[in-house]
């Protein structure tokens, strides 16, 4: 297990972290990718690392996804916007991890490829949205999640140098970005492949099931 006792603060990612609604995103997805045609892994990254209106933007004017880039926000809305009010559920572990944190006075915040709605909507349902100093979107700050400047950014809201931030995250992706930018990183693998499983570990500092494993 890593140890935690000189972390200054948290940077969680939401969607295959803290909530469990990477499910929602793939059936919302679907017919999107589809249309888009076969996407390399690269491709699918950067999408789902930028934010909502350039992912929107990506999908329709270089793969040919719907027809314009505000109906694929419109198709998100209407299908995501009820799952995070209604349905989104918290993974093992998160609700438990993220009080007791906030509870020993240790700042978090989020940081997300989803926009803000969502992710009020989804952690305000798992009781914990008031648990986190900001939920930082790449939507607001038009900033990806493979772009050093969005952990700057979560790095001046906890009020921490990086060095002493844990980033939490399920993609191989962040985690090197994170890595990249000097933060300590925990890739969390919630049930996924074996493959998966190998990839997040060598992407991360330190590397867990479930967030259930480290209370």
């Amino acid at each position: 297990m890593p140890d935690f006792s000189e972390a200054c603060g948290f940077i969680f990612d939401c969607d295959g972290t803290l909530l469990d609604s990477m499910d929602a995103w793939t059936r919302a997805e679907q017919m999107l990718f589809e249309a888009a045609g076969p996407l390399t892994p690269d491709q699918e990254d950067r999408i789902h690392a930028a934010p909502i209106e350039e992912a929107a933007r990506i999908l329709h004017e270089e793969f040919g996804a719907a027809e314009s880039p505000q109906a694929i926000l419109d198709h998100l809305d209407g299908m995501l916007m009820p799952y995070y009010r209604d349905e989104a559920d918290p993974l093992p572990g998160a609700v438990a991890l993220v009080r007791a944190l906030h509870a020993a006075g240790v700042p978090c915040v989020v940081v997300s490829s989803s926009p803000v709605r969502y992710l009020q909507a989804g952690l305000s349902r798992a009781g914990i949205a008031d648990c986190f100093k900001a939920l930082i979107s790449t939507e607001d700050c038009g900033i990806s999640k493979q772009e050093p400047g969005i952990y700057a950014l979560a790095c001046e809201v906890l009020g921490c140098e990086p060095g002493c931030v844990w980033a939490v995250d399920d993609a191989p992706y962040a985690l090197r970005a994170m890595g990249d930018f000097g933060l300590q990183t925990l890739g969390v693998g919630n049930g996924c492949s074996e493959g998966r499983r190998r990839e997040l570990q060598r992407a991360a500092t330190a590397y867990t099931e479930t967030l259930e494993e480290l209370l």
